[in-house]
């Protein structure tokens, strides 16, 4: 039988951008103390290789929004990282000969930057794919986690290959948040919300191109600083990736949470406590990717609603279209005009 361990210290996020969200609040007016947890000071961040925990991570964000009253603060807070505020994996990335062999870098280490979310990269046709996937809920702080990390990614692609076409696009699994109108203006490709993932789409092609700064004796030393730091932290059981997979693993056919458990080798009510621990549950993961998929049907195809209904798992359009409404307050043929 298979047994996952939660252990909660596994979830965690480097130190080193502990000091960078602080000098971001600062800029707001709020004092980078009123931020700290309880008993900590600034100089407990001084130790790259220190990590904070997801509990802590939770409260200093929550804080960091409502002191700011910024909701938005992920998106500045990516636009001032640099590379190099990613630590050694910043250094090897730049330093790579390719973006693709940078990118693949990030997605081997991308652990010691934070276990909170895992880095894939997919490709479809002529499309590249840079997904982050949740390895425990983040519920409402995923947008900012989410927006942050395709900020920095946006910034940092400009700063290893110059001056390149905007003809990607941004997939969010979120709801569209009331200050998008306000950043819609600053971000310069399409954004679709309420996806299945958190996808960042660009040109497959981009992934040859030869990156600024490439330098393959730099990118040897700065790959073993990161083997070495990998060593030390403990990837966490990637559970809701697994759940995602089982349940998608049979178009127009949904698992139940006792077949899922099966697959998994453990108890329905063993599989219900680990989701339970990780935040979430088998009905709000399915739910969750039932309308974003039926979000990107609706957007990107010329589905009907209901043969969108059938991939989906429903008796009827009508079925469909009440869960729809549930999900996003507005009917399928709404959402798609």
């Amino acid at each position: 039988m298979t047994i996952l361990k939660m252990n909660p210290d596994e979830y965690s996020v480097s130190t080193e951008y502990a000091p960078l969200l602080l000098a971001t609040v600062e800029r707001y007016g709020v004092k980078a103390a009123d931020l700290l947890p309880d008993g900590a000071s600034q100089s407990d961040f001084r130790d790259p290789s220190a990590r904070l925990p997801l509990q802590d991570f939770v409260d200093v964000v929550r804080r960091a929004m409502k002191l700011t009253g910024a909701p938005w603060l992920g998106w500045d807070f990516g636009a001032t990282l640099t590379l190099s505020s990613h630590g050694f994996l910043g250094y090897a990335a730049m330093s790579s000969e390719t973006l693709r062999d940078a990118v693949e870098l990030a997605v081997k280490f991308f652990r010691t930057r934070t276990t909170i979310v895992d880095l894939q990269l997919k490709v479809e046709g002529d499309t590249a794919i840079l997904e982050l996937d949740e390895l425990v809920a983040l519920n409402d702080l995923q947008p900012f986690v989410v927006e942050s990390l395709f900020s920095s990614f946006h910034f940092m692609g400009l700063k290893l290959l110059g001056e390149v076409p905007m003809d990607g696009e941004l997939r969010f699994a979120f709801p569209e948040p009331d200050y998008y109108e306000r950043m819609k203006p600053l971000i310069p490709v399409p954004v679709l919300f309420d996806c299945a993932y958190n996808q960042m789409r660009f040109p497959a092609s981009r992934l040859e191109q030869r990156l600024r700064f490439a330098d393959p004796r730099l990118a040897r030393m700065a790959e073993a600083q990161c083997e070495q730091e990998m060593a030390n932290i403990k990837s966490p059981p990637k559970l809701l990736n697994q759940v995602r997979r089982i349940i998608l693993a049979q178009s127009g056919r949904f698992p139940s949470v006792d077949e899922a458990a099966s697959d998994l080798h453990m108890s329905s009510r063993t599989l219900k406590r680990k989701l339970q621990q990780l935040g979430t549950s088998y009905q709000k993961i399915l739910d969750d990717l039932r309308k974003g998929l039926a979000v990107e049907y609706l957007t990107q195809t010329e589905i009907t609603v209901d043969d969108i209904a059938v991939q989906l798992g429903y008796s009827d359009a009508s079925n469909f279209a009440r869960a729809f409404r549930r999900w996003t307050g507005r009917s399928p043929s709404d959402y798609r005009r």
